[in-house]
């Protein structure tokens, strides 16, 4: 199966087991080098908060309700902007666990770092570095976060993305994806793709078809949700390492 490929839009029964629809069509590609995507978010990085979050934070507060981080544990939240996950991440598993944040905008790491400051979580940690190369070794963490983050990468990319994930994570493992979703989108995706089409610098998520992508790459579907940000479906899935 390929994400790139077009789908039928009804389930299909195969020997007794209904498989979940399949994607009407492609989704779009990303233009932006990456290189452009860190001096565009080291400048928003002062904005952010004010111009983006306030879409974003249902969405991202669902999907950290479902990955459930507890005490203890070693997290990292790919993407991390001005950490305001990381924040409640911290918070979650506590002293005794591990919060890391990576973010490709030196912008948003400094804001991520103040943010742990101002909360008071000193065992916070942000690295600056690229979430499709990153300077973890195998099986380093057990959960992994990304919030409005996937859906930046270019589509051939998004695979090889998710491989790297699955090598950081400990076997059995989980993941809570949060990312616009192009499945079931009406009017304002397209208009909302078409804008990107223009602008991918600027207007630079566009959405993907998140379940169907995370189980070509192998992770096993536990829960999803759906919710909505700028008027927009966004999926809201959290999986594990099959």
């Amino acid at each position: 199966m390929s994400i790139e490929r077009d789908y039928e839009d009804e389930r299909r029964h195969v020997k007794g087991v209904t498989t979940t629809p399949k994607p009407p069509g492609p989704i779009a590609r990303v233009s932006r080098p990456k290189a452009a995507a860190r001096d565009w978010y080291d400048v928003f990085s002062t904005y952010y908060n004010t111009v983006a979050d306030p879409f974003e934070a249902p969405a991202r507060n669902a999907g950290l309700e479902l990955l459930d981080a507890t005490p203890g544990e070693r997290v990292l939240d790919v993407g991390c902007g001005t950490g305001n996950a990381l924040v409640a991440l911290a918070r979650a598993v506590g002293a005794n666990g591990t919060a890391v944040g990576i973010d490709l905008a030196e912008g948003m790491c400094r804001a991520s770092r103040r943010a742990l400051t101002d909360a008071g979580l000193e065992w916070g940690v942000v690295v600056e570095g690229d979430a499709a190369t990153t300077p973890f070794r195998k099986n380093t963490f057990d959960a992994l976060f990304a919030s409005f983050v996937l859906e930046l990468f270019d589509t051939p990319e998004i695979l090889t993305v998710l491989d790297e994930w699955r090598r950081v994570l400990d076997p059995g493992g989980r993941l809570c994806v949060v990312s616009l979703s192009r499945r079931g989108g009406g009017p304002y995706t397209r208009l909302y793709e078409t804008v990107h089409d223009l602008v991918p610098t600027y207007v630079d998520c566009r959405p993907i078809y998140v379940c169907d992508t995370l189980r070509e790459a192998g992770f096993r579907i536990v829960d999803e949700r759906e919710e909505t940000a700028w008027q927009l479906p966004v999926e809201v899935v959290h999986c594990r390492i099959t």
